[in-house]
């Protein structure tokens, strides 16, 4: 199986700098157009179905990159962005100025983040997500040759970070800008990054990196590492 990881396009809050989280927010005229030209570049790939987070940003965003293909798609509640709780919809810039700020850590030092009350941790955000990717698409692996997802920036990286070898403690260091792709591979229970194009310079940021074996939850492995 081959996997097409892609973040959902661009929305107001986006172009704004507001956290947006859980927060239902539709996509943009531009976001629009970054998932139809998203759809050009796929069009070569017969893809046999898709997930999608269930918020709407990314939902329309799968819609988009599917339009006028015939392929069985679901709603995925585990693919949702990270819930950062009240402060949703705060400005991102004046969360990393404010060192007083409970979502400060979670930006400029994630891997010392402690998530309050309200908000969702790292640890919660990967088992629900590598849950998904090991309960959902692995027992696939053998019915669906290329299988699309589309998440969002906290979720994707959740995903795509262990693959690249990332730590929780460089968790945004990876550039994903709106309609960024990964394909990963899917084989004998084998989650391996073939191919990374961030979205936001010209060229393909590529490679083979890791290999995340026996289709189990990776995430214990990188939390508390800090460089």
């Amino acid at each position: 199986m081959i996997i097409y990881l892609v973040r959902h396009g661009e929305t107001d809050w986006n172009r704004a700098g507001r956290l947006q989280g859980q927060t239902d927010i539709e996509l943009n005229e531009k976001g629009r157009e970054q998932a139809a030209k998203l759809r050009e570049k796929l069009s070569g790939v017969v893809l046999d179905a898709a997930f999608s987070s269930s918020l709407t940003r990314a939902k329309q965003t799968r819609r988009i990159i599917l339009d006028g293909r015939n392929v069985p798609a679901w709603d995925e509640p585990l693919l949702k962005e990270m819930n950062f709780g009240q402060w949703e919809g705060e400005m991102l810039r004046e969360i990393r100025a404010d060192e007083g700020h409970p979502l400060h850590d979670l930006f400029e030092q994630p891997g010392r983040y402690a998530a309050p009350r309200t908000a969702e941790s790292f640890e919660d955000l990967y088992r629900r997500t590598w849950g998904f990717m090991n309960e959902t698409l692995c027992p696939l692996e053998t019915k669906y040759g290329n299988v699309l997802i589309v998440a969002h920036g906290g979720s994707g990286r959740s995903i795509l970070n262990p693959l690249a070898d990332v730590p929780v403690a460089r968790f945004w260091e990876k550039p994903m800008g709106n309609c960024a792709v990964a394909r990963i591979a899917l084989e004998n229970g084998e989650f391996r990054l073939l191919e990374y194009d961030s979205g936001i310079t010209p060229s393909s940021k590529k490679s083979g990196i890791s290999m995340q074996k026996g289709c189990q939850w990776h995430a214990f492995g990188i939390l508390g590492e800090e460089e």
